[in-house]
């Protein structure tokens, strides 16, 4: 099974996380500055078979195959050689995507870069 609302590449959406930080209640105002700063760095590219994932200089490309999906998310297993296989739930609005972190009591956001498609044709300027 595919999902071509994945193929692209996304970056994680500092802003839009740090929100959904804010609005937590558990997490004291220190703890909240300091989990901000791992936002928004994130960089994911999906192929039909393959996420790539870059944060600095480090790049792990993974397998992943998408294992059920519905009008508003799809369910992944991703296979990393260290942690295994993983069960990813993402859910999709508009032109973001998220996935629980943790205990799945938080979320992070993830806004596209690219278009969907890597032949999306170029405009045609009139002479």
């Amino acid at each position: 099974m595919k999902d071509s609302r994945l193929i692209g590449t996304w970056r994680s959406d500092g802003r839009k996380t740090a929100k959904e930080i804010a609005a937590r209640r558990d997490i004291t105002v220190s703890k909240k500055v300091k989990l901000r700063r791992f936002f928004g760095k994130l960089e994911v590219r999906y192929t039909e078979t393959r996420c790539y994932s870059r944060l600095g200089d480090y790049i792990s490309v993974n397998r992943y195959i998408v294992v059920a999906k519905d009008p508003w998310s799809a369910a992944v297993v991703a296979f990393n050689p260290i942690a295994g296989k993983r069960i990813v739930h993402i859910h999709f609005e508009g032109d973001h995507y998220w996935i629980t972190l943790g205990s799945g009591r938080m979320r992070e956001f993830f806004k596209r870069t690219s278009p969907k498609s890597a032949t999306t044709p170029k405009k045609r300027r009139n002479s």
